[in-house]
């Protein structure tokens, strides 16, 4: 079946091409019976209006960009496959969607951002929502007179749309509530410690917080680092269990499972002879045995604010006081602590 043309449209309606786009692009000149035609004629033939051809006409393209970025010298530590990525990127692209936009992945795999540099400059996008494998200032500086969000990059000059997330409380919380349950040993599973990036270096300062809150003096036995994974979690737990910790707070769902599966793999019952909570609140986690005790990480709000934001700055409607946003996290108990 070949598909509907505006001048099909305009025949089915008993009107002019020309009303047809008036009609379909917001005027507001014309009858309510004409208006009425025009949309019951686009929806009895199914019209969808050719992206290329609105783009051209409007200057826009009707398209944003998802940028990663880090450092040069460090390796991209983030990937699509991450579950909590995906589900990042999934919200951002139903809403751009249901906006009338694409979302384009420019750049997922290292720091070299001239693929959306020269896209802005033909007009491939609009603008570009930057989330970073490692916080990198300095790499968007060229970028920030241009529509632009970013995620967890809290050190941009003002006027710049930054949308972070409150890591720092959640680790906290979990670590006090692991406390208000009697736990004394508390380690932590981070991500790389050489890893500059907010969310990294946030959750850190969690577990930190959450001891001198409690009470616990630092130990640096019961602290580890591992790279976000299941796998990661895994090859650190002996290190890890050398320390006698009676609970384990993960940066990650992913490295909470991890742990999880050593435990059990070595006789440990959780929670009773080691607590465990993650971060991230990913659906598995309601799944595992026992269901984990996690920090939600509101990954689809994330998606979903960010595009807003980019898109109310493209149409120059973002207030000031909306510039700079930090959604909060909060503990959900489960069964593993």
């Amino acid at each position: 079946m070949s598909r509907a043309t505006i001048k099909d449209v305009a025949s089915e309606a008993g009107v002019s091409f020309k009303t047809v786009s008036y009609v379909l692009n917001g005027g507001d000149k014309v009858s309510d019976k004409t208006r009425a035609a025009v949309l019951r004629a686009v929806k009895a033939l199914d019209y969808q209006p050719h992206r290329a051809a609105r783009a051209m006409r409007l200057g826009q393209a009707f398209s944003i960009a998802l940028v990663a970025y880090g450092n040069e010298d460090k390796p991209p530590y983030g990937n699509l496959a991450d579950p909590a990525v995906a589900v990042i990127v999934a919200a951002m692209a139903a809403t751009a969607e249901a906006n009338g936009y694409s979302l384009s992945l420019t750049n997922f795999t290292n720091a070299d951002l001239s693929a959306y540099r020269r896209g802005l400059a033909q007009g491939q996008f609009d603008g570009g929502i930057f989330i970073p494998f490692a916080s990198n200032a300095a790499a968007l500086s060229p970028f920030v007179a241009s529509p632009l969000v970013v995620i967890d990059q809290p050190d941009l000059p003002a006027g710049v749309p930054v949308i972070c997330v409150d890591y720092r409380s959640g680790v906290r919380q979990a670590v006090e509530h692991l406390h208000s349950r009697g736990r004394r040993r508390i380690g932590f599973v981070g991500g790389p410690r050489d890893l500059e990036a907010y969310h990294n270096t946030e959750r850190y300062g969690g577990y930190f917080d959450g001891l001198a809150a409690c009470g616990l003096a630092r130990d640096p036995a019961l602290v580890v680092a591992a790279d976000y994974s299941f796998e990661g979690a895994r090859r650190v737990f002996n290190a890890l269990m050398a320390a006698s910790p009676d609970a384990v707070v993960a940066a990650s769902d992913r490295m909470a499972i991890g742990v999880l599966r050593e435990a059990r793999a070595r006789g440990l019952r959780v929670p009773e002879d080691l607590a465990v909570v993650g971060f991230d609140d990913l659906e598995i986690t309601q799944y595992v045995d026992p269901p984990l005790t996690t920090v939600h990480h509101p990954l689809t709000e994330l998606g979903q604010r960010s595009t807003e934001m980019i898109l109310a700055r493209l149409a120059g409607t973002l207030p000031e006081d909306a510039e700079r946003v930090t959604l909060p996290t909060h503990l959900v108990l489960r069964g593993s602590s």
